[in-house]
């Protein structure tokens, strides 16, 4: 009997046992893990922030964002996004006018219960990555919130700082305006520097005076009657603007002081602040590189399509701003902007060169962007990048980026089509005939001028041939 209920405990203790371990190794594995993404995530990273129970739920992220007007939960695709990345991105839609706010306020996707993937003011059309899991692999996405927000327009305020002299009878008395939040540091000769900030839901218009400095008010009266105390320093504000000219690689600063001196009031027996005056002080100097690749946009030569043999390509030069220094030969990231989905994004190109456009192939099966192969037979789909063919907006991205529109190629039986009426996949190699979208090749000049001399040699011999007849 004793070896029994022995053996029972021995059992309860192992089942206990199985019990725990896996959650002890949950547990421990969530403990342990690192906010590092996956060397091969799909998607655009966003935020990792811990998983539990509360971020589950819509009100804590409409709490957590106080500009978030409605927050919606979803297991699929909805009006307001979808799954993308074969389950492992999400990616909004355009936000409607009929909503309510204005903007994505926060994107939040969940997979596994480790993090979550959060996005702060998401663009639409970017698919976005779902967080890791407990291994370290990216998971496929379980559901994701999104909060529509309302953009808070601060009240505009302007500081104001103003105050009276002590006279015989009254002390100084300063006067600070509303709105503002004031800081104060002691400055030389016992006066006083007040720095103004806007205060919560208010900003400042550009340009206004944010810092005075207030001299020591029970310290100006010096005698009363007819003795007139010492003329104070006058007060000076600076405020500065930068612009930037990239043709000049100049940055060029206005810097403005402004002096208010004291003058003698007779009736009032004190110094009282006169009518301020400015004066400008205009500096240049060489932009940093830090600023030409946030302010100039890359040099653009020659972009247009182009085909070689029947293959299109994506033709393009482009130079970086003067001054302007790349870290590598190929800096270069080119985006086939999609306005409907994802984009098409290359990166790690050079500054010129050419680029097989998507969905096509050089190589046998040749493909062409919206045509794929059924049965051996080249046949239309609104897939394979069918949306390049339509004029396609093209980025470069340096840090200094371009932009511009480019026409695919004129489809025909030559270029940027598969054989007419649809055929099957070529397999002779034909000499290359470059053809552009917006223009003609001087290959095809070449090839046209050897077409004519062709015919006319043809003709040439052929009325030989009938004058030598008639003479036999």
């Amino acid at each position: 009997m004793r070896k029994r209920t022995l053996k029972a405990f021995a059992g309860a203790l192992v089942a206990a046992a199985l019990v725990v371990a896996p959650l002890v190794t949950a547990g421990a594995s969530a403990e342990d893990a690192s906010a590092v993404w996956p060397a091969d995530t799909v998607g655009v990273k966003g935020e990792l922030v811990p998983w539990n129970e509360d971020t589950n739920h819509t009100d804590y992220w409409k709490q957590k964002y106080p500009d978030a007007v409605s927050c919606y939960s979803s297991d699929g695709d909805t009006d307001h996004g979808r799954i993308t990345g074969g389950g492992k991105t999400v990616t909004l839609n355009e936000y409607s006018p009929s909503w309510p706010g204005d903007h994505w306020e926060v994107l939040v996707i969940k997979a596994g219960n480790l993090w979550n993937s959060v996005i702060e003011n998401p663009d639409a059309g970017v698919a976005y990555a779902s967080p890791p899991n407990n291994s370290g692999q990216q998971a496929s996405v379980s559901h994701w919130i999104v909060c529509k927000g309302k953009t808070t327009v601060p009240e505009l305020v302007t500081p104001t700082l103003t105050w009276t002299l002590p006279t015989c009878e009254a002390a100084g008395e300063l006067f600070q305006g509303d709105g503002v939040k004031w800081v104060s540091t002691p400055g030389e000769n016992g006066s006083t520097i007040w720095t103004a900030t806007p205060a919560p839901g208010k900003a400042f218009p550009a340009g206004v005076t944010t810092q005075w400095t207030v001299p020591d008010l029970s310290k100006l009266v010096q005698g009363c009657g007819s003795n007139e105390p010492e003329q104070p320093d006058p007060l000076e504000s600076e405020s500065s603007k930068t612009t930037f000219d990239c043709a000049t690689t100049t940055a060029t600063i206005t810097t403005t002081t402004t002096t208010t001196a004291y003058v003698w009031n007779a009736e009032t027996k004190t110094w009282v602040l006169g009518e301020p005056t400015s004066s400008d002080v205009v500096t240049e100097r060489p932009l940093t590189e830090a600023e030409i690749g946030a302010n100039c946009p890359l040099v653009p030569g020659d972009i247009d399509s182009v085909c070689v043999g029947d293959v299109p390509y994506l033709g393009y030069e482009l130079t970086l701003p003067e001054g302007f220094v790349a870290d590598s030969e190929t800096p270069v990231t080119i985006t086939f902007v999609n306005p409907d989905g994802e984009d098409y994004v290359v990166e790690n190109q050079p500054l010129s060169g050419e680029l097989l456009w998507p969905g096509a192939s050089a190589t046998a099966p040749k493909m062409w962007p919206g045509w794929e192969l059924v049965n051996g037979e080249y046949v239309e789909t609104d897939g394979n990048y069918a949306w390049t063919r339509a004029g396609v907006t093209v980025r470069f991205e340096v840090n200094p980026s371009y932009s511009t529109e480019v026409q695919y190629p004129e489809a025909s039986a030559e270029c940027a089509n598969p054989p007419i009426g649809g055929g099957t996949p070529a397999s002779t190699d034909a000499e290359a005939l470059a053809v552009t979208g917006g223009g003609v090749s001087p290959v095809i000049v070449a090839a046209g001028g050897a077409a004519l001399l062709a015919g006319i040699a043809v003709v040439a011999i052929a009325a030989y041939r009938r004058r030598h007849a008639s003479v036999q």
